[in-house]
């Protein structure tokens, strides 16, 4: 019974990491095949020199601003967001908060270094 147990809170915890993340490869080929599908959210934190590029399209929105951008949000999208790489909870933390105001949203796992490691196009950040 012990196993059983603990078997299915290992479940439950991978699906919830399955449900809450996307590979951005799979975002990639989405917004290739239905343009728009996702709107994608960068909300990195530090200075322009340092951030350098973001995700081609995204919107720059720093964790910090985000719940004052929340009215100018689309609710009928799910919201992709990303940030550094798998280390970084801002993406985890902006999830939270958009999932608390009531929007579809899913993290980009691996954030920008990942998507640049599948040489994936960026683009300056602004």
């Amino acid at each position: 019974m012990k196993k059983e147990v603990k078997n299915t809170a290992r479940i439950e915890y991978l699906q919830a990491v399955c449900d809450s993340q996307i590979s951005p490869v799979e975002v990639f080929m989405k917004q290739q095949e239905t343009p728009g599908s996702y709107y994608v959210i960068d909300v990195r934190i530090g200075p322009k020199q340092v951030r350098g590029v973001k995700i081609l399209g995204a919107v720059e929105i720093p964790l910090p601003e985000l719940p004052q951008h929340f009215a100018g949000l689309p609710r009928d999208k799910k919201i992709a967001v990303a940030t550094w790489g798998t280390q970084c909870t801002l993406a985890k933390a902006a999830s939270l908060m958009l999932l608390n105001a009531g929007y579809d949203v899913i993290e980009i796992g691996g954030g920008l270094a990942a998507w640049k490691e599948s040489g994936l196009p960026t683009e300056p950040v602004a």
